[in-house]
């Protein structure tokens, strides 16, 4: 016999109210709920299409060399026109038509570029000052030439100002200095035809393509511009890779390109919204990235998106039933639940359902989760309006807080463990009955 817990949630108030059915109720409802359940439908997200993955190449595998070796082939491959014009919101037309006046009084004796670029990164190291009270909290270009005090970001943003000012590329990196993995933000400059790594808050210089001078102190994460583009996706560094950070056109089902110019990518994390049409979305043994917590850009740029495949051989990531994991030896970790996936089935290899694993879910109907998983945190499930059927495992351990926030073992589900859902919601022991209609989409 299955057992059936019922939440109810409503607006009251006096606040949540909460509701759990003794044994003798849940006897005296099962012929009602199996009729409820036989009402359901199953949606089997369609299997994968091996052809649809993207085709392995020789392309160079950044993955392999260190971040600020990897940039260096990129920016190396990137077109005459990178970093040639200045990011939006630097500063206002205002702010530029003064510094214009100042930076012109700053290279007035440079007839060459890297002249230019040495009297530019020579005025910034030697008259601002690194701000070590956090008295100055605008970054600025404008605001670090006023005070001739910043903090890392300010002597960056002014460099890469100035540097535009004079007609030559800039870029701004954010990332870590080495040997402690310190935050840190500076500046690629090209002069002459030839980049250079720029750093005025520490006074060091370097030229691009010698990285043992500077790879094992500078690891750059993320730049202000794109690296490159075609008819369908945009390219740039991000989070220390190559990825894909926009997706221009698409269909139902959007292949993950596996290089750009023999570049290997190994990202995929959109910063703009998916096309409408794309539904299905396939990952290549190419990316093992896409994003971490808060910024996995699938999950708030693809609303439309019902399933993620991975290809088969992908070392870091797996997908099954259209759900996203992250590979843990034997195990898995739960990544993604695409935003527009109605039945989510989750995999026999997960053990433990982490906090948040459903998170402001809009689309969630029904959530299947399988014997393998042992443990379920508190808040596993939260803001997910439209779920209404929860199928736990006959035996489990549920996570909760008792009256002193000690954590607490269950042997069913706390009014923390499922938040959020539809006021009806049944969480239900037990497999899912054979009554439910199955459709695949």
């Amino acid at each position: 016999m299955k057992k059936r817990y019922t939440f109810l949630f409503a607006l009251a108030a006096s606040g949540l109210m909460f509701s759990c059915s003794s044994d003798d109720d849940l006897m005296a409802d099962d012929a009602a709920q199996t009729s409820e359940e036989a009402s359901a439908i199953f949606y089997t997200p369609a299997q994968p299409d091996p052809a649809m993955f993207a085709s392995s190449d020789a392309s160079t595998n950044l993955t392999r060399l260190s971040t600020s070796e990897g940039l260096r082939n990129c920016i190396t491959k990137a077109g005459d026109t990178t970093g040639a014009l200045l990011a939006e919101g630097m500063a206002t037309e205002e702010e530029l038509e003064f510094l214009a006046a100042e930076v012109e009084v700053i290279i007035e004796d440079a007839d060459t570029e890297k002249k230019k670029l040495d009297a530019i990164y020579n005025w910034v190291r030697q008259n601002v000052k690194y701000d070590t009270q956090g008295e100055v909290l605008d970054q600025s270009a404008y605001s670090t030439f006023i005070n001739l005090k910043a903090v890392c970001q300010g002597y960056s943003n002014l460099t890469n100002v100035m540097c535009h000012l004079a007609g030559l590329s800039c870029i701004n990196v954010n990332g870590y200095m080495g040997p402690y993995w310190m935050g840190h933000a500076w500046n690629y400059a090209k002069a002459d035809d030839r980049w250079y790594v720029v750093d005025a808050t520490n006074s060091r210089f370097f030229l691009m393509t010698a990285t043992a001078q500077y790879k094992n102190d500078y690891f750059p994460m993320m730049i202000d511009v794109n690296l490159f583009e075609d008819d369908n996706f945009v390219y740039t560094w991000y989070a220390g890779h190559l990825a894909v950070t926009e997706v221009k056109q698409g269909g139902a089902l959007l292949t993950v390109p596996f290089s750009i110019n023999n570049l290997r990518i190994s990202s995929f994390n959109p910063r703009k919204a998916l096309p409408d049409a794309v539904k299905v979305v396939y990952l290549g043994a190419n990316i093992t990235h896409v994003g971490d917590g808060s910024d996995i850009g699938i999950d708030y740029y693809g609303k439309g998106v019902e399933a993620v495949h991975v290809h088969e051989d992908n070392s870091v990531l797996y997908s099954e039933n259209g759900i996203l994991y992250r590979r843990n030896g034997d195990e898995v970790q739960l990544c993604l639940v695409p935003t527009a996936m109605r039945w989510v089935e989750l995999s026999s290899k997960l053990t433990r359902l982490e906090k948040n694993a459903v998170y402001h879910h809009s689309a969630i109907e029904t959530l299947v989760i399988p014997a393998s998983v042992k443990t379920i945190e508190p808040w596993a499930v939260e803001d997910a309006p439209r779920l209404m059927w929860i199928y736990v495992p006959e035996e489990c351990t549920y996570l909760d807080f008792d009256s002193n926030y000690n954590t607490k073992e269950y042997d069913a589900p706390t009014r923390n463990t499922f938040t959020g859902m539809h006021r009806d919601c049944q969480i239900i022991k037990g497999s899912v009955p054979t009554s439910i209609r199955r459709i695949t989409v």
